[in-house]
């Protein structure tokens, strides 16, 4: 496999990853308009995984140029 591959595949990767931790942010932030108290901090918990995997990507590609 190439060069070109492996970065045509990285970024088709990088972007479904991306694509996975926004579905969580918004499926939590669904969660929280459930009644119950522990529906909603499920739900915030979810956001926070979704927001901590969106600051790991955005680290991953600003530490090439850097």
């Amino acid at each position: 496999m190439n060069e070109y591959t492996k970065k045509i595949i990285r970024n088709i990767l990088a972007a479904l990853a991306a694509l996975a931790c926004l579905a969580l942010v918004i499926t939590g932030h669904s969660m929280g308009f459930m009644a119950d108290m522990s529906q909603g901090l499920m739900g915030l918990g979810v956001q926070l995984v979704g927001l901590a995997g969106i600051l790991v990507l955005l680290y991953l590609y600003n530490r090439r140029y850097k």
